[in-house]
C-alpha cells in the first residue's frame, strides 16, 4: 500500500508518517525543502522521539521516501499510484497543492480502470472543513469535462487532527536532522458521510458520523485552552506551556474558559454529554502539564490574528455562549490576552500591536475577528483591554 503526504514538517513526519508506516504503508512525502527531500531519499527512515508523563520513547519510521515539489512529473504519478493522499503544509500552501493535485487526479482518471480510481484525500490542517477548502481550490484547476468524475469518484473527506508536535528535541535526537518530537496521544478522526468507498485500514483513526461536535469539542476546548495559556503564559514571562499551567492564576482563567465553553458545546451537541466534556477536557490539561514536552510559548501562540478570526478558538466560542444567554468572561479575557501578544518574532503579533496602537481596539476587534463595537463581546474584551492598559 502506498500513501502520499504532502509537507515533511513536524506533523508530516511525526503525525501522519509515523501512523501510516505503523499500518504498513510505504510513505511517500512531497516537500519544497530540496536539502529534506536529498535526505530522507539517503536516509529512507528517521526517529519519532514520542513523549508520554513517564518519559520519552524512540520508534524508527522506514520504508520512506520523498519528492521535490517542484518535480512535477514524479509528484503526478505518485498521486496516479497512491492509495491515500494526505497534506499537511497549512492553510496557505494549499493553493499550490490544490493545482498539483488537481493534475494528478486528472491523470489518474485518464490512465486507471473506473473501478480503480477512488482514492481518499484528506487535508490534515487546522483549517475550518479543511478538506472541503482543498477540494474547492482544486476543482477551480480541473477542465469541466473532469469535474464530475473527481466529485463522483474521489472521497474529499474533512477531518479533526490533534496531535501536540513541539519544535524541541531530546538529547539523543539533535543530531539527526529528520528526528522529531510528539506526545503519546494523537487524533485523527474523518468524515465518515463524506466516504464513496471504504477507507483504508489504520489503527487510531476514528471514523466519524458526527464530525461537526468533534470539531467543535476539540475546537473549543484543546485549542481554545491551548491559545488562553500560551497568550497568558507570554504575559506572565514563562518559555514553556508546561510552566505557565502551573501558574495558580493562570490555572482559575483557564478553569473559567473551561466551565463557559462545556455548556456551549453540550447545549449545542446532545451527544457530548457534560460527564464526557468534563473528562475531555481534564485530559487536555494533563496534556499541557508533560514537563517533557517542553512545548514552547511562542510556538503556541503564533499568528494571534489567524486564533482570533471570527470562527476560530476565541471568539466564536465566545458568540455562541452570548447567543445561549450567558456572559464569556473569560472567553473575553482570554481575547483580551491575544491582542497583547507582542513577540517580536511573529509578523503576526507585530501587526496586531501595531493596528491596536495606531486604530484602536475597535477597529481591530472588527476588521480582525468580526466583532462590531457595539457587540456585547466586543464591549466586554474592550473593557477588560482598557482595564490592564491602566
Amino acid at each position: 500500500m502506498k500513501a502520499l503526504v504532502f509537507g515533511a514538517g513536524n506533523i508530516g513526519r511525526g503525525f501522519l508518517g509515523s501512523l501510516l508506516a505503523k499500518a504498513g504503508f510505504s510513505v511517500t512525502f512531497v516537500d519544497v525543502d530540496k536539502n529534506k527531500v536529498s535526505l530522507m531519499n539517503q536516509q529512507k527512515e528517521y526517529p519519532v522521539f514520542i513523549v508520554s508523563g513517564s518519559g520519552i520513547q524512540e520508534e524508527v519510521v522506514r520504508n520512506i521516501s520523498a519528492i521535490s515539489f517542484a518535480d512535477t512529473e514524479e509528484t503526478t504519478r505518485a498521486i496516479v499510484e497512491s492509495d491515500i493522499i494526505l497534506t499537511a503544509v497549512g492553510k496557505e500552501p494549499l493553493a499550490t497543492v490544490a493545482l498539483c493535485l488537481a493534475h494528478g487526479l486528472v491523470q489518474r482518471i485518464k490512465q486507471r480502470p473506473r473501478s480503480e480510481v477512488h482514492v481518499v484525500v484528506v487535508a490534515c490542517e487546522n483549517v475550518q472543513d479543511n478538506t472541503t477548502y482543498l477540494q474547492e481550490l482544486l476543482l477551480t484547476h480541473v477542465p469541466k469535462e473532469h469535474q464530475e468524475h473527481i466529485a463522483n469518484l474521489i472521497s474529499f473527506p474533512n477531518c479533526v487532527v490533534d496531535r501536540i508536535v513541539p519544535n524541541t528535541l531530546p538529547n539523543n535526537g539533535k543530531n539527526a536532522p529528520l528526528a522529531v518530537t510528539v506526545e503519546e496521544y494523537f487524533q485523527l478522526a474523518i468524515d465518515g458521510t463524506a466516504l464513496k468507498a471504504a477507507f483504508p485500514a489504520i489503527s487510531g483513526v476514528d471514523i466519524s458520523q458526527n464530525l461537526d461536535a468533534t470539531l467543535e469539542q476539540k475546537l473549543f476546548t484543546l485549542n481554545m485552552a491551548h491559545a488562553v495559556v500560551g497568550y497568558y503564559g507570554h504575559l506572565k514571562g514563562y518559555q514553556f506551556i508546561h510552566e505557565a499551567i502551573d501558574d495558580r492564576e493562570i490555572q482559575e482563567l483557564l478553569l473559567g474558559a473551561l466551565r463557559e465553553v462545556a455548556l456551549t458545546i453540550t447545549t449545542r451537541h446532545t451527544a457530548i454529554s457534560i460527564a464526557l466534556q468534563q473528562n475531555y477536557a481534564e485530559k487536555v490539561v494533563r496534556r499541557f502539564k508533560n514537563q517533557h514536552l517542553r512545548d514552547e510559548i511562542v510556538r503556541v501562540a503564533r499568528q494571534p490574528k489567524r486564533k482570533l478570526g471570527s470562527r476560530d478558538r476565541l471568539v466564536r466560542p465566545a458568540l455562541l455562549t452570548w447567543e445561549q444567554g450567558r456572559i464569556p468572561a473569560y472567553l473575553a479575557s482570554g481575547i483580551t490576552a491575544a491582542l497583547h501578544f507582542s513577540y517580536a518574532g511573529d509578523g503576526q503579533a507585530q501587526e496586531l500591536v501595531s493596528e491596536v496602537r495606531e486604530r484602536g481596539i475597535e477597529h481591530v476587534l472588527e476588521e480582525v475577528s468580526g466583532l462590531p463595537p457595539d457587540s456585547e463581546v466586543a464591549r466586554l474584551v474592550k473593557a477588560d483591554f482598557l482595564l490592564r492598559a491602566l
